[in-house]
């Protein structure tokens, strides 16, 4: 076991707001039960970390943002036994809690035991850093929202022969999903723009680029890649002017070319789907909405062991993080990253190298 590390009362951190992206000084977080601290090597930026502050915080509000971190293991709460001091880890924090401890944007973050996972040494931090809210929002959105079978269960044999539609496959999220979904033994059909190369070295099946496709045009051009697949799902990664619509349509259009009777489908997106648009689905398709967050409380029991099993896939390298861009600066670096998600960021995830922060380590 590695010597306990001596951990500072202080560290540097971002604190994020309505507008505000400030550079400062924050205490040190503690672990609790069933917690870890983690001195970050490696944290990562998600487009929530652009919208949370506007919807759960109050004008002049800030806190560290960010749920994406990857570091080593330097204290535990009580209870963990699983982790040694100076372990590879990468951790999804806790969402939405304004309590910065559970912070990306800073020196080191308290992680909870069921979504920290051991990082292998093939895999670089900026790579981690990359995997887990998206990871996490990948695989409860296809094996609990959907209800597709997972991959080493027996219960995948029966996927074989069916396909997926996978809407923004190149996205952070989306080129998790494919992959898990040709883990676990479909077809995918994938859409991506100027990324849709990316789409295919993850393993989609077919990419229909939805510059070239709009409305009824994209309809059709899905449909007909699925053919006479049975097609009873879609992983909405964008959820956004009226994807989930569309897409429930094209599930109801291959199940009528195909004269399949008593057809059940069902839509997951990432965003909420305004009632009006919902209202408007066939009534043989149903949507629910994919939280990564339910992994802290109702999946938890689902995520934790999955988180592992990604683990041992990393290891073998059967299963890719995303692409990284580092944004320069380390932390100092944050306020323009989250100005490019602002934005839009396409094929890439937008990773800080603490070490590279003024300051630090100096």
């Amino acid at each position: 076991m590695a010597a306990p590390r001596t951990i500072p009362q202080t560290q540097t951190a971002v604190l994020v707001g309505w507008t505000e992206r400030k550079l400062t000084t924050v205490p040190v977080g503690k672990p609790g039960a069933g917690e870890v601290l983690i001195e970050n090597v490696a944290v990562a930026s998600n487009p929530k970390d652009v919208k949370i502050p506007k919807i759960l915080y109050q004008e002049g509000e800030s806190y560290v943002e960010g749920n994406d971190v990857a570091g080593t293991i330097v204290a535990v709460g009580e209870g963990v036994s699983e982790y040694e001091i100076g372990a590879r880890v990468a951790a999804f924090t806790k969402v939405g809690t304004k309590d910065n401890k559970y912070g990306a944007y800073q020196q080191y973050t308290v992680g909870t035991l069921t979504t920290t996972f051991p990082v292998p040494n093939v895999v670089s931090y900026e790579e981690a850093a990359t995997l887990p809210l998206a990871l996490a929002t990948a695989f409860i959105g296809l094996f609990v929202r959907l209800g597709i079978p997972a991959p080493d269960t027996p219960e995948a044999a029966s996927n074989a022969g069916k396909a997926i539609i996978i809407h923004s496959a190149a996205s952070s999220v989306g080129s998790y999903v494919v992959q898990l979904a040709k883990r676990t033994g479909l077809f995918v059909i994938a859409t991506a723009g100027t990324s849709k190369d990316y789409a295919r070295e993850l393993g989609a099946d077919v990419v229909i680029d939805y510059r070239d496709h709009q409305g009824e045009t994209l309809v059709d051009a899905l449909a007909s890649a699925a053919g006479n697949r049975p097609t009873p799902w879609v992983y909405d990664a964008y959820s956004e002017k009226g994807s989930p619509l569309l897409l429930a349509r094209v599930l109801e259009k291959v199940a009528k070319n195909n004269s399949v009777s008593n057809f059940k489908g069902k839509v997951t997106t990432v965003l909420p789907v305004p009632d009006e648009e919902h209202e408007q689905f066939p009534s043989s398709v149903e949507w629910e909405r994919t939280f990564a967050g339910t992994v802290f409380n109702t999946d938890a029991d689902f995520a934790g062991p999955f988180y592992r099993k990604v683990s041992t896939w990393l290891a073998n390298k059967s299963c890719k993080a995303n692409r990284c861009k580092i944004i320069p600066g380390g932390l100092a670096g944050v306020a323009k990253g989250l100005e490019l998600l602002a934005k839009g960021v396409h094929g890439e995830k937008l990773v800080y190298q603490i070490a590279d922060t003024p300051g630090i380590g100096a």
